[in-house]
């Protein structure tokens, strides 16, 4: 402000015209008005001053509130993520949680018990997490495979089994997983009431003798079914009731961890009788040979059975 306001270049801004104006039609020439010209000068620049500053802090706060908004929604979707079903990176961040884990050998059974009393028969090449102590609202597992829970009641605190695409909710119940393949599932109910929701958040609340197919992360059909034909693997074998030879070879590729082809001529033929899992699938399919009439190749971890 050492300089006259005389020497001030206006610009286009309102002020400045504002400014112009007084100076060149609102006073006497006669009068000297260098200091009412300063004064008059310096107010309207503190105010334009006043008004960015009160633009860079709207905007300032605009983009907090947005940032704030952004971490609130990515907590409720995490929260729902978990709620509902567990998904691969969800269990990575809950891998603390599982500080126990389990993996049944190729043809073995494997019976675990958790701390609450729950009871878990494991069947072969099935992968469970568990915590030592159940901590929390929740009681909280991990299968992958096939098992069979027998869940202590705590109406307090419900139990969660946890795969990659469903979660089963329970409060004491009996019932049996099998997700070897997960874009192909099931629970079957034994016994008590659970609760489905899928990574397509299906929700399916289940009655005793009740079969779900879950098929890719949603649910495909409930049906009626004898509980025991899903179960008798615990006493180490098969019920065949009508079996298609393309179920058969699934169920026993899922337990010894091989790949079972099988000639289409064969897709028709159902299956009957008891089917006992020896330590060796060759020996299962010595019994399969001769219900289908057909031969056994093998190559590596894949059989070939052929029509003869």
């Amino acid at each position: 402000m050492d300089k006259d306001i005389n020497d001030y270049k206006y610009g286009d801004l309102l002020d400045d015209i504002k400014l112009k104006l007084f100076i060149q039609h609102s006073t006497p020439a006669e009068i000297d008005i260098s200091a009412i010209k300063k004064r008059a000068f310096l107010k309207m620049h503190q105010q334009e001053r006043k008004s960015r500053q009160r633009r860079i802090m709207m905007y300032v706060g605009s983009v907090a509130a947005t940032l704030l908004l952004l971490i609130g929604i990515k907590y409720i979707i995490g929260e729902n993520t978990t709620d509902g079903l567990h998904r691969a990176e969800v269990m990575e961040m809950m891998a603390d949680v599982y500080d126990e884990e389990v993996e049944v050998p190729v043809g073995e059974k494997m019976t675990l018990m958790m701390a609450d009393g729950t009871r878990i028969i494991a069947n072969s090449r099935t992968v469970v997490r568990y915590p030592k102590r159940f901590n929390g609202e929740y009681r909280e597992v991990y299968v992958k495979g096939e098992a069979y829970f027998d869940v202590a009641h705590d109406a307090d605190h419900p139990f969660l089994v946890n795969s990659d695409n469903f979660r089963v909710k329970v409060l004491g119940t009996k019932f049996n997983v099998n997700n070897y393949d997960a874009s192909d599932s099931q629970v079957v109910l034994v016994q008590g009431s659970v609760e489905l929701k899928t990574s397509n958040n299906d929700r399916v609340r289940m009655k005793p003798n009740e079969l779900v197919n879950l098929q890719e992360g949603g649910f495909a059909e409930k049906r009626l079914v004898n509980t025991d034909e899903y179960t008798c693997w615990m006493q180490g074998m098969i019920n065949l009731v009508g079996e298609s030879v393309e179920s058969v070879a699934q169920r026993l590729s899922h337990y010894y961890g091989v790949t079972i082809l099988f000639d289409d001529k064969m897709s028709a033929n159902k299956l009957y009788g008891k089917l006992v899992l020896d330590d060796q699938v060759k020996d299962v399919l010595k019994a399969i040979e001769t219900m289908t009439q057909t031969r056994m190749k093998i190559h590596g971890d894949t059989i070939y059975l052929v029509k003869e």
